[in-house]
């Protein structure tokens, strides 16, 4: 890693230096070294781009992004290109770019997907070297139409109510070096076919099992959603296998503690998935499906804590949020004895979920701020985080409002030996009276008792700077209105 940093440090400083020739050599050299690393390609395909090759550097801009699919260069490097001359083919660069030929197999397990078999076998046809698909006892016309394709080896098998068992099966017919799991709800983007093999090349002489994890680009009717937390795409080799009844998890065969012993990597390997549209899901069958294997897994594995996470979170989907919590709870308290499983942040964030619909700001920040000290870059825990505290505000609002209603009572009945301030009782109250009504939105509440404290104490400073800020931010809000209703207009 520190030779890296150096080399990326020294070619960022040639090319500033405008030594191109210096800054192309540690490029090679980079990606000869570390051929999986993004970094080198992307440097190597700038230096190329500075030197007006635009061809070559395209091809390396394109592994690059292979191997970074979230990089944020991405947009920046293309516009460049489309400016840039496409210079010479160079067979040094064509060398440089090769990769070791493997093998890939697209397994694919169905059941009643004759709406999508079709154009998912169409998509993977000339991607892959070959395409097993495994029937689990369709009623409708997939057989048919999976058998008017000469390419796919298609076999069948009786449903146990265990996806794991189905795909430890499939994998013992596979005879290629790596396996691309796709679901018949699925498309590989045309884009990507001739980088399936190209990136299980890349990573096939990894000692340790290499797990990528492809994009997929998830169809919510007109809108798209992109993730890139299932594991589709891993060698033979190593004899991974699938363990747990649903939401299946892959470990080397000792176990999923074992699986510390792998190395996950994104892949721009970009799946079309349209099963999460509302116009096909068939949302209550497939969590009645869910939740009964979840609750055999539970049974089977009481010691797993992945099993309680996903019950807990398949419940917390059902509206079930106190059942959720239990589970969740349970796979925290599982979770130390367990290495392998890596699903904490999410158990403390779905527990953070439950607590804010509860209005338990408290926990559920708590919860937030050990999350984030696990993942300081998580955006969705700074955003319940934020949440909570909103939450924390207007409780401590609504207490605000609650204890000037007690002021007011116990001011007027007051006969304490401690004299009350008379400021408080003149004006300060009023102000603060003011601002609370400002917090909870009420403008016009706040002017009112402003004009009415400011008329009868004009010597006091605040109050005059409070209601002149009031006025100045209620007439901003009315100009705003009346341009928009122009606007709508």
């Amino acid at each position: 890693m520190d030779e890296a940093v150096h080399w990326a440090e020294q070619i960022v400083q040639s090319m500033n230096n405008r030594d191109l020739d210096r800054a192309e050599r540690l490029s090679v050299l980079y990606v000869q070294a570390c051929p999986e690393a993004a970094q080198g390609w992307a440097l190597l395909g700038q230096t190329l781009l500075e030197r007006q090759q635009g061809a070559m550097a395209q091809m390396a801009f394109q592994r690059a992004w292979l191997l970074d699919p979230e990089a944020n260069w991405v947009q920046a490097a293309y516009a460049a290109l489309g400016r840039s001359q496409p210079g010479p083919v160079r067979q040094d660069m064509l060398e440089l770019l090769k990769v070791k030929r493997v093998t890939v197999t697209a397994a694919i397990m169905v059941r009643n997907e004759e709406r999508c078999i079709e154009r998912c076998l169409h998509s993977l046809i000339g991607a892959v070297d070959e395409i097993v698909v495994m029937d689990t006892g369709s009623t409708d016309r997939t057989l048919d139409i999976v058998r008017k394709f000469p390419e796919v080896k298609l076999y069948e098998t009786e449903w146990r109510d265990s996806f794991s068992q189905v795909r430890n099966e499939m994998l013992s017919l596979l005879t290629s070096d790596w396996v691309l799991w796709v679901d018949a709800d699925e498309v590989l983007h045309r884009d990507d076919a001739r980088h399936v093999r190209e990136i299980a090349g890349l990573f096939d002489d990894s000692e340790l099992p290499v797990i990528l994890q492809v994009w997929m680009v998830n169809q919510y009717g007109a809108h798209y959603q992109q993730d890139f937390s299932q594991s589709r795409m891993f060698s033979l080799r190593h004899g991974l296998r699938y363990s747990g009844r649903i939401h299946e998890q892959l470990a080397p065969q000792g176990g999923l503690e074992e699986r510390v012993n792998t190395i996950s990597r994104k892949a721009r390997i970009r799946l079309i998935h349209d099963g999460y549209d509302p116009v096909i899901w068939q949302g209550r069958l497939k969590s009645e499906r869910s939740m009964k294997l979840l609750q055999l897994m539970v049974e089977e594995e009481p010691l797993n804590p992945s099993g309680w996470f996903f019950y807990g979170r398949e419940c917390f989907n059902n509206g079930d949020y106190d059942r959720a919590m239990d589970c969740l709870q349970e796979a925290e308290r599982l979770a130390p004895a367990a290495p392998g499983f890596t699903a904490i942040g999410m158990v403390q964030l779905y527990r953070a979920k439950i607590h804010l619909l509860r209005q338990e700001w408290g926990e559920a920040s708590r919860l937030c701020k050990e999350l984030l000290r696990q993942a300081p870059d998580y955006p969705d825990a700074h955003y319940y985080l934020a949440q909570a505290q909103a939450g924390q505000a207007r409780e401590l609002v609504r207490q605000a409002h609650k204890d000037m209603a007690a002021y007011h009572e116990s001011i007027a009945a007051y006969r304490g030996t401690e004299p009350p301030d008379p400021e408080v009782k003149a004006w300060r109250a009023g102000l603060l009276m003011a601002e609370l009504a400002v917090r909870s939105g009420k403008l016009a509440e706040a002017r009112k008792l402003l004009r009415y404290y400011a008329q009868r104490f004009p010597e006091v400073g605040p109050l005059r700077t409070e209601l002149q800020h009031l006025e100045g931010k209620i007439n901003r809000l009315m100009g705003d209105n009346a341009a928009l209703s122009n606007w709508s207009e």
